[in-house]
């Protein structure tokens, strides 16, 4: 599973320590809140649904195409040293 990072952070600039809850609103929203250690206030952090769909990472960026592009990139490169010591593939 592929998946992009969420950065929560407080007005402070504190990052939580864990949350609280996460939900969902009646007008499409996605919602986290928790508690800021630093400055001992409840915190709650909101993103559009639409804007969550645009922030998932697309299939061409998952791990495996990455992983699949350097195995491409190292096969040709071992055929060339290959062909520079004279191994001819059959």
């Amino acid at each position: 599973m592929n998946y992009r990072h969420l950065a929560l952070s407080c007005q402070c600039g504190t990052v939580p320590e864990h949350l609280d809850e996460i939900g969902f609103t009646d007008d499409h929203q996605l919602v986290v809140h928790w508690w800021c250690t630093q400055c001992k206030r409840l915190v709650y952090t909101s993103k559009p649904l639409a804007e969550c769909w645009r922030d998932c990472p697309s299939p061409a960026n998952t791990l495996e195409a990455a992983l699949d592009k350097l195995e491409a990139a190292y096969e040709g490169e071992d055929a060339s040293f290959l062909q520079r010591l004279g191994v001819r593939a059959s």
